[in-house]
């Protein structure tokens, strides 16, 4: 019976198996393994992998875009992290890729037929030196920078210290309104994004680092600068921002 019109044909060589699931990664660094393909006899032969494309299975740690699966190397934190249905990354090991990789050889050698050579697929390949070459090159194959998880990206993760700029970006935007004639107080504002950072259940800051944080914001939204002379009911010498008030409400 023939095969339905646009169905992918069943694979019967690993190769052929890795490409049909990965074929990103396969336009990018070719072949998964270099095949050797012996005649038997005059109907039969005898395909077996002989060696491996490190490249090719670092790139396929990284995930299938078909199931919106995303794994990188966080360089700034030497880490990994793993993109959860729910759109977040999470914080994953080395050890873990690892297995998946064992685990892809091993579903791939169930799956070929009988002609297929399978002692690299089951053992040689899934070997922990091995598995130890992929997940390091896969470092500078899925390596992602800083600006991955920068606040202005649209990565999030869990916990990560980029949150606390993303909440003082809103803060600014959201909390903080231009009124001619008010006055900011630093202290004030402080206590203010003291309270979101609980409500949110995010780590307190120092008011050094928050103010680090949100006086390049505020100069950019509202053209105004930290001032230390600021005098407020008869004191002076008072720090925060003039022409800036603070809202009531709290941003959802």
């Amino acid at each position: 019976m023939m095969a339905n019109q646009g169905e992918k044909q069943k694979p019967s060589t690993p190769n052929e198996w890795f490409g049909q699931r990965y074929p990103d990664q396969f336009e990018t660094h070719g072949s998964p393994f270099m095949e050797l393909t012996t005649a038997l006899d005059q109907h039969d032969t005898q395909v077996q992998p002989v060696t491996i494309n490190i490249d090719f299975f670092a790139s396929i740690l990284g995930g299938r875009s078909d199931f919106k699966h995303s794994v990188i190397y966080y360089e700034p934190e030497m880490a990994w992290y793993y993109q959860e249905s729910d759109g977040i990354y999470r914080a994953t090991t080395a050890e873990k890729l690892a297995n998946l990789y064992r685990a892809l050889l091993m579903k791939c050698s169930q799956d070929m037929p009988a002609n297929v050579h399978k002692v690299n697929l089951v053992h040689e390949w899934r070997q922990d030196s091995i598995c130890k070459q992929v997940t390091n090159r896969a470092k500078s194959i899925l390596a992602a920078g800083p600006e991955f998880f920068s606040a202005t990206s649209s990565h999030s993760r869990i916990r990560g210290i980029e949150l606390h700029e993303r909440l003082a970006r809103k803060f600014v935007d959201e909390l903080l309104t231009a009124d001619s004639g008010k006055v900011l107080m630093l202290a004030d504002a402080y206590l203010a994004f003291c309270r979101l950072l609980k409500e949110r259940e995010l780590a307190p800051v120092k008011r050094s680092d928050f103010k680090a944080m949100v006086v390049p914001i505020i100069k950019d939204e509202y053209d105004v600068c930290l001032r230390n002379d600021l005098v407020v009911d008869g004191k002076s010498g008072l720090r925060g921002w003039k022409n800036v008030r603070l809202n009531h409400a709290l941003p959802a």
